[in-house]
Protein backbone atom coordinates (compact mmCIF):
# COMPACT_ATOMS: atom_id res chain seq x y z
CA UNK A 1 0.00 0.00 0.00
CA UNK A 2 1.42 3.38 -1.01
CA UNK A 3 2.55 5.98 1.49
CA UNK A 4 -0.08 8.40 0.18
CA UNK A 5 -3.02 6.13 0.98
CA UNK A 6 -1.50 5.32 4.37
CA UNK A 7 -1.16 9.04 5.08
CA UNK A 8 -4.77 9.69 4.06
CA UNK A 9 -6.00 6.86 6.29
CA UNK A 10 -3.97 8.20 9.20
CA UNK A 11 -5.56 11.65 8.77
CA UNK A 12 -9.00 10.03 8.73
CA UNK A 13 -8.24 7.95 11.83
CA UNK A 14 -7.08 11.08 13.67
CA UNK A 15 -10.33 12.86 12.82
CA UNK A 16 -8.75 15.32 10.36
CA UNK A 17 -11.49 14.60 7.85
CA UNK A 18 -11.13 17.74 5.73
CA UNK A 19 -7.44 17.01 5.22
CA UNK A 20 -8.22 13.33 4.61
CA UNK A 21 -10.69 14.23 1.87
CA UNK A 22 -8.06 16.30 0.10
CA UNK A 23 -5.46 13.55 0.51
CA UNK A 24 -7.81 10.93 -0.93
CA UNK A 25 -8.70 13.23 -3.83
CA UNK A 26 -5.01 13.72 -4.60
CA UNK A 27 -4.68 9.94 -4.82
CA UNK A 28 -7.50 9.82 -7.38
CA UNK A 29 -5.49 12.19 -9.57
CA UNK A 30 -2.10 10.52 -9.19
CA UNK A 31 -2.61 6.75 -9.42
CA UNK A 32 -4.12 4.27 -11.83
CA UNK A 33 -3.91 1.23 -9.53
CA UNK A 34 -7.45 -0.16 -9.31
CA UNK A 35 -7.38 -1.31 -5.67
CA UNK A 36 -5.99 2.01 -4.44
CA UNK A 37 -8.55 3.94 -6.47
CA UNK A 38 -11.36 1.77 -5.12
CA UNK A 39 -10.19 2.28 -1.54
CA UNK A 40 -9.86 6.05 -1.96
CA UNK A 41 -13.34 6.30 -3.46
CA UNK A 42 -14.76 4.07 -0.71
CA UNK A 43 -13.23 6.17 2.05
CA UNK A 44 -14.46 9.38 0.44
CA UNK A 45 -17.94 7.89 0.20
CA UNK A 46 -17.78 6.87 3.86
CA UNK A 47 -16.69 10.34 5.01
CA UNK A 48 -19.42 12.08 3.03
CA UNK A 49 -21.95 9.56 4.38
CA UNK A 50 -20.83 10.58 7.88
CA UNK A 51 -21.33 14.24 6.94
CA UNK A 52 -24.81 13.40 5.57
CA UNK A 53 -23.78 14.55 2.09
CA UNK A 54 -25.66 11.54 0.78
CA UNK A 55 -25.59 12.25 -2.95
CA UNK A 56 -21.86 12.90 -2.92
CA UNK A 57 -21.39 9.73 -0.86
CA UNK A 58 -23.45 7.77 -3.36
CA UNK A 59 -21.29 9.00 -6.24
CA UNK A 60 -18.03 7.90 -4.62
CA UNK A 61 -19.40 4.57 -3.40
CA UNK A 62 -20.73 3.77 -6.86
CA UNK A 63 -17.29 4.44 -8.34
CA UNK A 64 -15.66 2.27 -5.68
CA UNK A 65 -18.06 -0.59 -6.46
CA UNK A 66 -17.34 -0.23 -10.18
CA UNK A 67 -13.61 -0.60 -9.47
CA UNK A 68 -13.96 -3.42 -6.93
CA UNK A 69 -17.32 -5.18 -7.48
CA UNK A 70 -16.46 -8.12 -5.24
CA UNK A 71 -15.51 -6.03 -2.19
CA UNK A 72 -18.13 -6.84 0.47
CA UNK A 73 -17.50 -3.69 2.56
CA UNK A 74 -18.19 -1.47 -0.44
CA UNK A 75 -21.24 -3.52 -1.44
CA UNK A 76 -22.64 -3.38 2.10
CA UNK A 77 -22.16 0.41 2.26
CA UNK A 78 -24.02 0.86 -1.04
CA UNK A 79 -26.86 -1.41 0.05
CA UNK A 80 -27.20 0.47 3.33
CA UNK A 81 -27.30 3.82 1.55
CA UNK A 82 -29.80 2.58 -1.04
CA UNK A 83 -32.02 1.26 1.75
CA UNK A 84 -31.88 4.67 3.42
CA UNK A 85 -32.93 6.31 0.16
CA UNK A 86 -35.85 3.91 -0.37
CA UNK A 87 -37.14 4.28 3.21
CA UNK A 88 -36.93 8.09 3.23
CA UNK A 89 -37.92 9.08 -0.29
CA UNK A 90 -39.83 12.26 0.52
CA UNK A 91 -37.20 13.49 2.96
CA UNK A 92 -34.44 12.68 0.47
CA UNK A 93 -36.27 14.51 -2.33
CA UNK A 94 -36.67 17.61 -0.15
CA UNK A 95 -33.04 17.41 0.88
CA UNK A 96 -31.92 17.13 -2.72
CA UNK A 97 -33.90 20.25 -3.64
CA UNK A 98 -32.51 22.19 -0.68
CA UNK A 99 -28.92 21.19 -1.34
CA UNK A 100 -29.27 22.04 -5.01
CA UNK A 101 -30.54 25.52 -4.05
CA UNK A 102 -27.64 25.92 -1.62
CA UNK A 103 -25.17 25.03 -4.36
CA UNK A 104 -26.67 27.63 -6.69
CA UNK A 105 -26.36 30.22 -3.93
CA UNK A 106 -22.69 29.30 -3.51
CA UNK A 107 -22.08 29.71 -7.23
CA UNK A 108 -23.87 33.05 -7.14
CA UNK A 109 -21.76 34.34 -4.25
CA UNK A 110 -18.49 33.13 -5.76
CA UNK A 111 -19.26 34.72 -9.12
CA UNK A 112 -20.59 37.95 -7.63
CA UNK A 113 -17.56 38.28 -5.34
CA UNK A 114 -15.11 37.88 -8.22
CA UNK A 115 -17.14 40.31 -10.35
CA UNK A 116 -17.06 42.89 -7.56
CA UNK A 117 -13.28 42.59 -7.38
CA UNK A 118 -13.06 43.26 -11.13
CA UNK A 119 -15.24 46.35 -10.52
CA UNK A 120 -12.78 47.52 -7.82
CA UNK A 121 -15.24 46.82 -5.00
CA UNK A 122 -13.20 44.52 -2.72
CA UNK A 123 -15.03 45.62 0.44
CA UNK A 124 -18.30 44.25 -0.90
CA UNK A 125 -16.61 41.16 -2.35
CA UNK A 126 -14.84 40.05 0.82
CA UNK A 127 -17.81 38.85 2.93
CA UNK A 128 -19.35 37.05 -0.05
CA UNK A 129 -16.23 35.02 -0.80
CA UNK A 130 -15.17 34.56 2.81
CA UNK A 131 -18.54 33.05 3.74
CA UNK A 132 -17.93 30.14 1.35
CA UNK A 133 -14.88 28.85 3.23
CA UNK A 134 -17.14 27.78 6.10
CA UNK A 135 -18.94 25.46 3.67
CA UNK A 136 -15.92 24.52 1.57
CA UNK A 137 -12.95 24.19 3.97
CA UNK A 138 -10.72 23.17 1.11
CA UNK A 139 -10.75 22.90 -2.67
CA UNK A 140 -11.39 19.15 -2.70
CA UNK A 141 -14.61 19.49 -0.69
CA UNK A 142 -15.69 22.41 -2.89
CA UNK A 143 -15.03 20.37 -6.02
CA UNK A 144 -16.98 17.38 -4.66
CA UNK A 145 -20.01 19.35 -3.49
CA UNK A 146 -20.33 21.77 -6.42
CA UNK A 147 -20.97 18.88 -8.81
CA UNK A 148 -23.99 18.05 -11.00
CA UNK A 149 -25.99 21.09 -9.91
CA UNK A 150 -29.36 21.33 -11.63
CA UNK A 151 -29.84 24.83 -13.04
CA UNK A 152 -32.92 25.51 -15.14
CA UNK A 153 -33.17 28.31 -17.68
CA UNK A 154 -35.31 30.23 -15.20
CA UNK A 155 -32.53 29.99 -12.61
CA UNK A 156 -29.82 31.20 -14.98
CA UNK A 157 -28.74 34.68 -13.91
CA UNK A 158 -25.85 37.07 -14.58
CA UNK A 159 -23.65 35.34 -12.00
CA UNK A 160 -24.16 31.89 -13.57
CA UNK A 161 -23.53 33.37 -17.03
CA UNK A 162 -20.34 35.01 -15.69
CA UNK A 163 -19.03 31.59 -14.65
CA UNK A 164 -20.12 29.91 -17.89
CA UNK A 165 -18.54 32.58 -20.11
CA UNK A 166 -15.17 31.98 -18.47
CA UNK A 167 -15.63 28.20 -18.57
CA UNK A 168 -15.40 28.12 -14.78
CA UNK A 169 -18.73 26.30 -14.77
CA UNK A 170 -19.17 23.42 -17.23
CA UNK A 171 -22.20 21.47 -18.40
CA UNK A 172 -22.25 17.79 -17.40
CA UNK A 173 -25.70 16.94 -18.76
CA UNK A 174 -29.10 18.40 -19.47
CA UNK A 175 -29.44 21.31 -17.01
CA UNK A 176 -26.57 19.87 -14.93
CA UNK A 177 -23.45 21.91 -14.18
CA UNK A 178 -20.20 21.36 -12.29
CA UNK A 179 -17.67 23.93 -11.20
CA UNK A 180 -14.35 23.61 -13.04
CA UNK A 181 -11.04 23.50 -11.19
CA UNK A 182 -9.98 26.79 -12.77
CA UNK A 183 -13.17 28.33 -11.39
CA UNK A 184 -12.20 27.15 -7.94
CA UNK A 185 -8.66 28.45 -8.55
CA UNK A 186 -10.10 31.89 -9.33
CA UNK A 187 -12.11 31.73 -6.11
CA UNK A 188 -9.27 30.73 -3.77
CA UNK A 189 -6.65 33.00 -5.36
CA UNK A 190 -9.02 36.00 -5.28
CA UNK A 191 -9.94 35.29 -1.68
CA UNK A 192 -6.26 34.99 -0.72
CA UNK A 193 -5.60 38.50 -2.01
CA UNK A 194 -8.62 39.82 -0.14
CA UNK A 195 -7.33 38.21 3.07
CA UNK A 196 -3.99 39.98 2.52
CA UNK A 197 -5.76 43.31 2.00
CA UNK A 198 -7.63 42.69 5.27
CA UNK A 199 -4.43 41.72 7.15
CA UNK A 200 -5.54 38.13 7.71
CA UNK A 201 -2.28 36.57 6.58
CA UNK A 202 -2.92 33.15 8.13
CA UNK A 203 -6.13 32.75 6.14
CA UNK A 204 -4.34 34.03 3.03
CA UNK A 205 -1.66 31.33 3.37
CA UNK A 206 -4.35 28.63 3.50
CA UNK A 207 -6.11 30.02 0.43
CA UNK A 208 -2.85 30.25 -1.51
CA UNK A 209 -2.24 26.61 -0.57
CA UNK A 210 -5.64 25.61 -1.96
CA UNK A 211 -5.03 27.54 -5.18
CA UNK A 212 -1.67 25.79 -5.56
CA UNK A 213 -3.28 22.41 -4.92
CA UNK A 214 -5.61 23.14 -7.83
CA UNK A 215 -2.86 24.47 -10.11
CA UNK A 216 0.71 23.67 -8.98
CA UNK A 217 2.12 25.57 -11.98
CA UNK A 218 1.20 28.90 -10.35
CA UNK A 219 4.44 29.12 -8.41
CA UNK A 220 4.15 32.89 -7.91
CA UNK A 221 1.73 32.03 -5.12
CA UNK A 222 4.59 30.42 -3.17
CA UNK A 223 6.38 33.77 -3.19
CA UNK A 224 3.21 35.43 -1.93
CA UNK A 225 3.13 32.89 0.89
CA UNK A 226 6.65 33.96 1.94
CA UNK A 227 5.40 37.51 2.45
CA UNK A 228 2.45 36.24 4.50
CA UNK A 229 4.66 33.97 6.64
CA UNK A 230 6.90 36.93 7.45
CA UNK A 231 3.90 39.07 8.38
CA UNK A 232 2.87 36.39 10.90
CA UNK A 233 6.52 36.01 12.06
CA UNK A 234 6.50 32.37 10.98
CA UNK A 235 10.17 32.61 10.06
CA UNK A 236 10.95 28.90 9.92
CA UNK A 237 7.92 28.21 7.73
CA UNK A 238 9.05 30.97 5.37
CA UNK A 239 12.57 29.55 5.12
CA UNK A 240 11.19 26.05 4.55
CA UNK A 241 9.21 27.32 1.54
CA UNK A 242 12.16 29.42 0.34
CA UNK A 243 14.35 26.33 0.18
CA UNK A 244 12.03 24.93 -2.50
CA UNK A 245 11.96 28.04 -4.71
CA UNK A 246 14.23 29.21 -7.52
CA UNK A 247 15.95 32.57 -7.05
CA UNK A 248 14.26 34.18 -10.04
CA UNK A 249 11.04 35.78 -8.80
CA UNK A 250 8.09 35.46 -11.22
CA UNK A 251 5.98 38.36 -12.43
CA UNK A 252 3.17 39.62 -10.24
CA UNK A 253 5.10 39.53 -6.95
CA UNK A 254 5.84 42.71 -4.98
CA UNK A 255 9.64 42.51 -5.07
CA UNK A 256 10.28 44.90 -2.20
CA UNK A 257 7.83 43.10 0.08
CA UNK A 258 9.20 39.72 -0.98
CA UNK A 259 12.90 40.52 -0.44
CA UNK A 260 12.06 42.24 2.85
CA UNK A 261 10.33 39.03 3.97
CA UNK A 262 13.34 36.98 2.84
CA UNK A 263 15.78 39.21 4.75
CA UNK A 264 13.71 39.14 7.93
CA UNK A 265 13.14 35.38 7.78
CA UNK A 266 16.78 34.45 7.28
CA UNK A 267 17.81 37.03 9.90
CA UNK A 268 15.74 35.30 12.56
CA UNK A 269 16.99 31.90 11.49
CA UNK A 270 20.58 33.15 11.65
CA UNK A 271 20.05 34.43 15.20
CA UNK A 272 19.29 30.86 16.22
CA UNK A 273 21.64 28.86 14.03
CA UNK A 274 24.53 31.23 13.25
CA UNK A 275 24.55 29.55 9.85
CA UNK A 276 26.84 31.50 7.50
CA UNK A 277 24.71 30.66 4.47
CA UNK A 278 21.69 32.22 6.21
CA UNK A 279 23.78 35.31 6.95
CA UNK A 280 24.72 35.64 3.30
CA UNK A 281 21.08 35.34 2.25
CA UNK A 282 20.18 38.15 4.67
CA UNK A 283 22.80 40.41 3.07
CA UNK A 284 21.72 39.54 -0.48
CA UNK A 285 18.04 40.13 0.30
CA UNK A 286 18.78 43.46 2.03
CA UNK A 287 20.78 44.62 -0.96
CA UNK A 288 17.93 43.62 -3.27
CA UNK A 289 15.47 45.68 -1.21
CA UNK A 290 17.74 48.73 -1.12
CA UNK A 291 18.29 48.42 -4.85
CA UNK A 292 14.52 48.90 -5.18
CA UNK A 293 14.05 51.46 -2.42
CA UNK A 294 16.98 53.33 -0.88
CA UNK A 295 14.66 54.74 1.79
CA UNK A 296 13.93 51.34 3.36
CA UNK A 297 15.41 52.30 6.73
CA UNK A 298 14.72 49.13 8.68
CA UNK A 299 16.37 47.04 6.00
CA UNK A 300 19.26 49.49 5.84
CA UNK A 301 19.76 49.10 9.59
CA UNK A 302 19.60 45.33 9.25
CA UNK A 303 22.22 45.34 6.50
CA UNK A 304 24.41 47.64 8.56
CA UNK A 305 24.27 45.20 11.46
CA UNK A 306 25.59 42.45 9.20
CA UNK A 307 28.18 44.52 7.33
CA UNK A 308 29.22 47.07 9.92
CA UNK A 309 28.54 49.96 7.57
CA UNK A 310 26.57 53.17 7.83
CA UNK A 311 22.95 52.83 6.88
CA UNK A 312 22.35 53.23 3.16
CA UNK A 313 20.00 56.16 3.72
CA UNK A 314 22.68 58.10 5.63
CA UNK A 315 25.42 57.79 3.05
Amino acid sequence: MSNSITHAQALEAEGDLNEAVQAYDSILNTTDEAYTLALANFRLGTIYRTWRELFTAQRFLAKAHQLAPSDTDIRDAIEELNLHFSENREVIADEMTRKNSDQIVSLFRIATGIKLISMDKPVQAYPLLKSRTKIFPNAAVAKHLLTDIQITEEERNSAIDFLLEREWLVSTGVSLYTIAERGLYAFYSALAELHVDNVDYTAAILCYEQALWLDPSQQQLRYQQIICHAETEAWEAAVEVLAQLPDEVPDGVDLEAYYTAVAQSYHHVYQTTQDESAKQKVIEACEAVLGLNKRAREISKLLSAYQGKKPWWRR
